[in-house]
């Protein structure tokens, strides 16, 4: 397999990148409105397992990354909130975590 076979055509990275920017005019949107407990628990799944498939496939890739989080992006409560629910859907205990936790390293 050469890299053309795996890499994205810029086209796609375009609409991916447009995409991805309304997802968060849209998400500001709803959280602004306080309407977050109208989305769908498939809708916001959808959305999360998209985000780590695209951030695992690139560190597959280029080998571990930090993810390029804002400081202002997430809280505490949130980032606990979501590793917690990840981890919980994967079965996926802290220990279990600690060993995948150097994998790329």
């Amino acid at each position: 397999m050469t890299d053309t076979d795996t890499t994205t055509p810029a086209p796609e990275i375009a609409e991916l990148s447009a995409v991805i920017t309304r997802l968060g005019e849209l998400v500001q949107h709803v959280r602004d409105s306080e309407r977050g407990a109208d989305v769908s628990d498939e809708q916001i799944a959808d959305v999360l397992y998209a985000a780590a498939r695209l951030f695992s496939a690139k560190t597959d890739r280029v080998g571990k990354i930090s993810w390029p989080i804002r400081e202002d992006a997430l809280n505490a409560t949130e980032t606990v909130v979501l590793v917690t629910a990840l981890l919980d859907a994967a079965d996926v205990n802290l220990f279990d975590m600690a060993i995948w936790y150097r994998r790329a390293e």
